[in-house]
């Protein structure tokens, strides 16, 4: 009980540092109302939360595997863990290089040097040095960590050489590996072109100065890498059938030496990826899927034919292999006497660009373009609940409110559940399965609406509390219409909130058009050119707005429906705009890019979770506001998120 207790607080003070550090008081209204509902320290302290917002639905069941998250405004290009496995370092395009705590995530230090792209960044062996790497003048520097001083700045020239003796054109190469010497004042830089694997360079440099010590070449070097060994640097070469272990001095003054030859299989492919981790002899490659090889002696330790991925990493002892699943997943494999066997998987909230274990094995991170998260490898917390979405990809929620807002429908894109919540309890009221794909859904008047591939479909919901969390399918529907024809291409689809007609925006061979068609019947009754990505009602059902690029434009409805004489008249352009979209925020209330919520006077009500947050390549729309309710769809969440404010 009291380690289990323990362990407890330790995922709450992890999981909630970013908060908690920034203001205290925010433990009683944001890390409380965010903790899963089996969580010790919830049931123990929520008499006391007193939340400026309240989560109708949303709440995790448990602890997520994800001990820490954080984001940033500007694209990682790299990220390490120093050899104690203590610290992370970031960096990107930037100025600023960052250094992380290895549990939280919470920003150490952040060193500074002129703009560029960071091709390379590594520690020192001993921690206490870092240096990065860039293409750009001025941008390459050494820091002393503890001061965060730079101790030099490094101003190497790309190294070029001609793709053949008789030739005049040349290739730039790149750093791909850096090495630090034992004593930390020499590193050596591996150059090579990405594409053009014949010849790399080794370049030794001075730490203080950033001057060159050395220059040797490389003929069939293999993998990406070297790494020290002593008072020398290693690297690898590919020769038939096996693999060659050389070492030359960090001066570079004597030819590199022969160490070793080690045997390779015969389904290796060196043009796929490929990683070595040498204190074990032990070789990662993809190909027909990702494999382990022991080349000390000569067998597999995996070959997962499966498993599609090229983000691959061991921790330092070999203990831990991880590689990514199609660029979505961690598979995290363990070291055992029969091989490795798989030990935990990971799921990451977008495409993961990078990955690392730490060098002791414990944590494993990943990062996106603006994202870094952070797991434990040996938490044994069980992951969160959600469904299996396995068969079908992640797709975007559809959502919308009742007039009254006091009932919130929603279902998954093209999927065929629909759920209609009741805002007051959180609790849902009608679990509806259409047996269609779902594009658009609406609710009020005591019915909810479901439209999708060429039919509408009408129930009513249940009258009374006691019917809560019901459940209905097709054959209980009040009205099943059919469109006098599917409009193909179709984008977009809303619903007015009269559920009387509906808008769509579709895409045809020649233009993009929005429609407007009769909810009761499916006619046509309107339509125009128009360039949109989403189109909504306004609440009167007057007036039927779009958005393309940012840009709203307008129509007004006049006319009836009985008669097909329905007219779109164009609306004043600066009428759209003041009009906004219908996920604006409330007067005053904004969401800042850290995951703050503010209030009408600049208050702090919310710290919203990193997988709780839309990337700037999501649409506005999955982020919607009715009243005082935020709806939060990201298309990965097991669930809309729903939230109330209370301030």
């Amino acid at each position: 009980m009291t380690l289990d207790l323990v362990n407890d607080y330790l995922r709450f003070v992890t999981g909630f540092f970013e908060v908690i550090s920034t203001s205290a008081a925010h433990i009683y209204h944001s890390a409380l109302p965010l903790s899963p509902r089996t969580s010790m320290v919830r049931r123990l302290y929520e008499p006391y939360a007193h939340p400026l917002m309240r989560i109708v639905q949303g709440v995790p069941v448990s602890w997520d595997l994800v001990v820490a998250a954080t984001m940033y405004s500007y694209p990682i290009q790299h990220a390490i863990w120093s050899p104690c496995s203590t610290f992370i370092a970031i960096g990107g395009s930037k100025s600023t290089t960052e250094i992380l705590d290895g549990a939280t995530l919470k920003r150490v230090k952040s060193l500074t040097s002129q703009p560029g792209n960071t091709r390379l960044l590594t520690f020192s062996a001993g921690s206490r040095s870092l240096t990065r790497f860039s293409p750009e003048p001025g941008s390459s520097v050494s820091w002393d960590l503890r001061t965060g001083v730079p101790v030099g700045v490094i101003s190497p020239e790309l190294v070029k050489r001609r793709l053949h003796p008789y030739e005049e054109e040349t290739i730039e190469q790149f750093p791909v590996s850096i090495t630090y010497s034992r004593c930390e004042t020499m590193f050596g830089v591996l150059f090579r072109h990405p594409d053009i694997a014949k010849t790399a360079n080794i370049i030794t440099y001075n730490v203080l100065s950033g001057a060159s010590i050395g220059h040797c070449s490389v003929e069939k070097l293999f993998a990406k890498m070297i790494w020290t060994h002593g008072k020398h640097i290693r690297f690898a070469t590919l020769g038939s059938g096996s693999i060659t272990i050389w070492e030359v001095e960090f001066f570079l003054e004597y030819p590199a030496t022969e160490v070793k030859s080690l045997p390779i299989p015969n389904n290796f492919d060196p043009s796929r990826p490929v990683l070595y981790l040498p204190t074990h002899s032990r070789l990662a490659f993809v190909k027909d899927g990702v494999s382990v090889w022991d080349a000390q002696h000569s067998k597999f330790l995996l070959a997962d034919k499966w498993l599609k991925g090229d983000q691959m990493s061991f921790s330092a002892d070999g203990h831990f292999f991880a590689c990514d699943a199609h660029g979505e997943e961690l598979y995290l494999w363990k070291d055992s006497p029969t091989g490795y066997t798989f030990h935990r998987k990971f799921k990451f909230d977008a495409k993961v660009l990078g990955q690392t274990l730490s060098p002791d094995g414990q944590s494993i991170l990943a990062f996106d373009g603006l994202t870094v998260q952070l797991w434990r490898t040996t938490d044994l917390t069980p992951t969160i609940s959600a469904p299996d979405l396995s068969l079908h990809p992640p797709a975007d929620f559809v959502l919308g409110f009742s007039p009254d807002v006091s009932l919130a429908v929603a279902a998954r894109w093209m999927h065929g559940t629909a759920t209609v919540i009741d805002l007051r309890s959180g609790i849902p009221r009608l679990t509806i399965d259409a047996g269609m794909g779902i594009s658009s859904v609406g609710v009020g008047g005591g019915t909810v609406v479901a439209v999708g591939h060429s039919m509408i479909v009408t129930w009513n919901l249940p009258q009374t509390d006691r019917d809560l969390n019901a459940t209905a399918n097709i054959n209980n529907s009040i009205r099943a219409t059919h469109f006098n024809y599917w409009p193909t291409g179709t984008k977009h689809v809303a619903i007015s909130s009269d559920l009387s007609c509906i808008a769509l925006v579709r895409r045809t061979s020649t233009a993009q058009r929005l429609e407007i068609y009769d909810m009761t019947t499916g006619k046509y009754l309107a339509g125009v050119k128009s360039a949109a990505d989403t189109a909504w009602f306004n609440p009167d059902r007057l007036e039927v707005l779009c958005c393309f690029r940012g840009e709203v434009k307008g129509w007004a409805l006049t006319g009836g429906s009985e008669s097909n004489s329905l007219e779109m008249e164009s609306l004043d352009p600066a009428q759209c705009q003041k009009s906004g979209y219908p996920w604006t925020p409330p007067s005053g209330y904004r969401i800042a890019h850290d995951g703050w919520v503010f209030g009408r006077s600049g208050r702090r009500l919310l710290w919203l979770p990193p997988h709780w947050r839309l990337r700037k390549r999501i649409r506005m729309s999955l982020c919607v506001w009715s009243g005082r309710f935020l709806a939060l769809l990201h298309c990965e969440l097991p669930e809309p998120v729903i939230l109330e404010v209370l301030e």
